[in-house]
């Protein structure tokens, strides 16, 4: 794990997960309104606040108060990562910031290294993507910091990601040595179970993993209600699951971006969680003005009042596999925050599976565009994918992310012939958060972001 490659190219949010709240007792000698605008409101103004700092008494010896109004100042430079409004992405933190932080830790810590300050300045470097930093403190001053929580998420974290699962296994065993550690931390409890997968085990607690060893249960039905039959099988079909605040926001955009790029290619099935009459009768409405898209629609009722992000995103996979085994066509599964931009240009492959080399193995497989042809390679792949999902749904496992799970871990027990078969394509190949010109789709973005001005342009295209 010399370079840390991965670790550093994963998104800001992952490294933002453990670091966002730093626990820092001694900062209480501090005003309280200073204290709430670099810990609370994370603040990044340091020109604002350094003042403050620096002209505030604290009661401590001159030394003492200089290492505390050090670590301070790392903190709300490092704060920057919450105001790029990229924190999904990969942002690169400037360069002389990042020395400045460095600087200010290493000055608090030649002063006081007390386990409070080296827990703060592990989470500040990681923050910033000091990864190796941040792991020389760990090493440096592994006896003092060994029972602290976000040290060994921040440990555990990177050995996934650069696939160091002998080192990954030893602080398995120190957070669930301890309960306290873990909490109901749901990143935690997910590095766990997927970790132990990895190592060969097989987990029945927070996601069930055993149906992978189960091929004899059978999947519920799911009941669906056929909204708008399907009339025509002559192209492949776009598949798209939401609510109904996402139909208006989402999935009507989206339907126009793909009659305006692709009417002649694609058609559209769109599949409603717990949606009434008013949708069914837009829907209806949206089929007579794009009838060349041979919409058509289907309807689930959700009996839960929790976790329904989870489970919606987690039953499109069920959906998915319904759809091959009943609509004779090929199938785009999709998210609906997206805008197709370009021609459909036909694949020779029973699958299509989207990856990203900065996505910890969990996310191997992006659950948010699929492409599968009706095969016998694709049904034995979401056969395993909608049972992992029925088990654990059925179990009340509502776990974030636990269609990526299932599709990650479901892959790994395909056979080497069918893995071959599979093609797997990078996923910014397909997909573009930053407007580039070539990506067949783009992906939702900021307020002022071409994605939006699109959008904007296809409602006024076609007015209902």
């Amino acid at each position: 794990m010399s370079e840390f490659a991965r670790t550093r190219a994963m998104r800001q949010f992952y490294r933002n997960l453990f670091t966002r709240l730093i626990d820092l007792p001694e900062a209480d000698v501090m005003p309280a309104h200073i204290v709430a605008e670099i810990f609370s409101f994370k603040s990044a103004n340091l020109a604002l606040l350094d003042p403050m700092i620096r002209d505030a008494k604290t009661g401590l010896d001159a030394e003492k108060e200089d290492a505390l109004k050090n670590l301070l100042r790392a903190i709300v430079l490092a704060n920057h990562v919450f105001d790029d409004g990229h924190s999904d992405e990969n942002p690169a933190f400037p360069a002389d910031l990042t020395a400045q932080i460095t600087e200010y830790v290493v000055s608090a810590l030649q002063v006081d290294s007390n386990v409070n300050y080296l827990v703060a300045a592990i989470q500040i470097l990681f923050r910033v993507n000091e990864i190796s930093s941040a792991l020389f403190l760990i090493n440096n001053h592994l006896s003092t910091v060994s029972q602290s929580a976000p040290v060994l998420k921040i440990l555990l974290l990177v050995c996934l990601m650069e696939d160091d699962y002998n080192q990954a296994m030893v602080v398995i065993q120190a957070l669930t040595a301890e309960a306290s550690l873990i909490g109901e931390d749901p990143m935690a409890l997910l590095m766990i179970t997927c970790g132990i997968f990895k190592l060969g085990g097989l987990p029945d607690s927070y996601i069930d993993f055993r149906s992978l060893d189960d091929s004899e249960s059978e999947i519920a039905d799911p009941g669906y209600d056929v909204w708008i039959e399907k009339t025509s099988n002559a192209k492949t079909t776009v598949l798209l699951s939401c609510d109904e605040r996402d139909y208006y926001t989402h999935a009507v955009p989206l339907v126009y971006s793909i009659h305006a790029t692709n009417h002649d290619e694609l058609d559209v099935h769109l599949h409603l969680y717990n949606c009434g009459d008013d949708v069914k009768q837009n829907l209806l409405a949206l089929r007579e003005q794009l009838p060349e898209l041979h919409i058509s629609a289907s309807h689930e009722h959700i009996n839960s009042r929790d976790a329904l992000a989870v489970i919606y995103a987690s039953r499109r996979m069920i959906l998915l596999r319904h759809a091959l085994q009943t609509f004779a066509t090929p199938i785009i599964a999709m998210n609906t925050n997206m805008l197709i931009r370009h021609r459909w240009k036909p694949l020779d492959t029973p699958l299509l599976l989207l990856q990203s080399e900065t996505s910890p193995f969990w996310e191997e497989v992006f659950a948010g565009f699929i492409y599968a042809q009706p095969d016998e390679v694709t049904q034995r792949y979401f056969d395993k994918v909608a049972r992992f999902i029925d088990v654990n749904l059925s179990s009340g496992n509502h776990v974030p992310g636990l269609e990526q799970v299932a599709l990650f871990a479901c892959l790994d027990r395909l056979s080497g012939t069918d893995q071959m078969a599979i093609l797997r394509k990078e996923r910014t190949s397909i997909l573009d958060s930053h407007d580039g010109t070539e990506a067949f789709c783009w992906v939702g973005g900021n307020a002022d972001s071409s994605y939006q001005t699109c959008k904007a342009s296809l409602l006024e295209q076609y007015p209902r």
